[in-house]
């Protein structure tokens, strides 16, 4: 396995990769990853955009012409989080995979955009996980 293909596979150590190629088992890396949540009422109803777009046709657009593509799942995701009281919400996860380009402007250009998309649907802040990073995500200031 060349070094472009098992860049990235630290988990395990490229070794252990590349000796999957010894049993006829091809493994490519695909980079970085990052996760997000946006609560699902406002991914579906143009009603919370205050530009009244539809943010789940945004977020695929920006998602697949950044990255190539993404994951959304949803089901039994929700979660609880302290503001003033105790907050509630069922969420739909977004997850892309990415090789980071040599100006690095993959991570940035989802900061912005996420920060963007917070605004628009009046959100606090949205959680994104970027590699081990867990992070908040909140709107541009004024």
């Amino acid at each position: 396995m060349n070094k472009e293909r098992r860049g990235g596979m630290a988990e395990h150590g490229a070794d252990f990769y590349e000796n999957m190629e010894d049993h006829g088992i091809v493994v490519e890396s695909l980079g970085r990853r990052a996760l997000f949540l946006i609560p699902s009422v406002k991914v579906y109803n143009s009603k919370y955009s205050k530009t009244r777009q539809s943010i789940a046709k945004t977020i695929h657009t920006f998602l697949t012409e950044t990255f190539g593509g993404y994951t959304c799942a949803s089901g039994n995701i929700y979660g609880y989080f302290r503001s003033a009281h105790l907050e509630y919400d069922e969420l739909r996860e977004f997850r892309v995979a990415f090789k980071e380009d040599e100006k690095k402007t993959k991570i940035p250009m989802l900061l912005r955009f996420l920060a963007t998309i917070c605004e628009d649907i009046g959100e606090e802040c949205i959680y994104l996980e970027c590699g081990e990073d867990a992070l908040l995500v909140y709107p541009k200031k004024n």
